[in-house]
């Protein structure tokens, strides 16, 4: 086996204070608990999710002072009690959920939450294999698994947006994209997504109810919450379903009735990847995992802005909080 020299101490940026910068401090290296894996990170992108876990809006299980940082890619060097599913050495994806995020030159996760990646995927690929390519993978499932051979997405022109429609139009699935400015029917269309409504339109619900209408659109994935849930609810078919993943408006859903709930059967719960529970799932099949590294080099791949070294994590996470519709940004904490 493989051997690396694990260090008493390493950089990593903190969170001190929910709503406040990030800061750069030396911590030690913690023991591993049974099922622990130790991680040396070599890259880590920044997601709404992380912004939202920086602004005390996420539950991330943390007790500050914490290191954040929802996923990255890296090597596993050293292995806590009782872990047979890894070896050391071994390049791997992950997610943290522990007081070790991804934001620091080492992480700390459980060995079920990393998923081992093809040689010829680079870190900078790999560090975005979970949050956006899994979800939207078991988006897919779940999608299957309703019977739908269309489906409605929300914040349609984010980064899992655009591998969304990619995704699903290759299996067959139908998507309308709803957007809310121009320029991202515009650059949805460019990438050949076939359906792309403007919720600013004054004919937007007109145009969803008869477009949802004709393609039999069922199912309805949410990323923005607060009362357009459930006003897109309203203009779907009987039967629909829909499935918040994400509150980007902060507000909590409102607007669905109690006619589309008794009367029209329709249905809304969470969708969280956290949570969802799936067997086709790159962390414990592995014919989704290879699959998942088959993606992750065509459809689901991951494209960035910039990168930043660790000593420059804010004006990366400052950059991406004002630029999110285009591409990510990356944190190399080794560099």
């Amino acid at each position: 086996m493989e051997q690396f020299v694990i260090p008493k101490t390493f950089k990593a940026a903190q969170l001190v204070e929910y709503g406040k910068d990030l800061q750069i401090a030396e911590i030690e290296t913690p023991v591993l608990n049974e099922g622990q894996v130790l991680i040396k990170v070599e890259a880590a992108p920044v997601n709404p999710s992380d912004l939202q876990l920086q602004a005390g809006l996420y539950p991330a299980g943390k007790v500050l002072p914490a290191v954040p940082g929802i996923e990255g890619s890296g090597i596993i060097v050293q292995l806590g009690p009782n872990v047979e599913n890894v070896k050391v050495g071994t390049k791997v994806a992950f997610t943290a959920h522990s007081n070790y995020g991804s934001y620091g030159q080492y992480s700390v996760t459980s060995s079920q939450s990393v998923i081992p990646l093809d040689d010829d995927i680079s870190f900078e690929v790999g560090a975005s294999s979970i949050v956006n390519p899994v979800t939207v993978m078991l988006m897919l499932v779940e999608t299957q698994e309703l019977g739908s051979k269309a489906i409605v997405h929300t914040a349609a022109g984010s980064a899992l947006g655009r591998m969304l429609v990619k995704y699903f139009q290759e299996s067959g699935i139908d998507v309308i994209n709803i957007v809310r400015r121009q320029e991202q029917v515009d650059l949805l269309q460019k990438e050949g997504a076939k359906y792309v409504l403007n919720s600013t339109s004054e004919t937007f619900f007109k145009d969803l109810n008869v477009l949802a209408t004709q393609l039999n659109a069922t199912v309805f994935f949410d990323a923005i919450g607060g009362s357009l849930t459930g006003q897109i609810l309203s203009q779907l078919p009987n039967k629909s379903t829909a499935l918040v993943y994400g509150l980007l408006s902060g507000q909590n859903i409102s607007d669905v009735t109690a006619n589309d709930l008794l009367f029209k059967s329709k249905t809304v719960k969470g969708f969280w990847l956290s949570t969802s529970v799936h067997k086709y799932n790159p962390f414990t099949d592995v014919n989704a995992t290879k699959k998942l590294n088959e993606l992750l080099k065509t459809s689901l791949k991951t494209e960035y802005s910039n990168q930043y070294p660790l000593d420059q994590i804010n004006q990366g996470i400052q950059f991406y909080s004002q630029t999110q519709t285009q591409r990510k940004i990356l944190i190399r904490p080794n560099q």
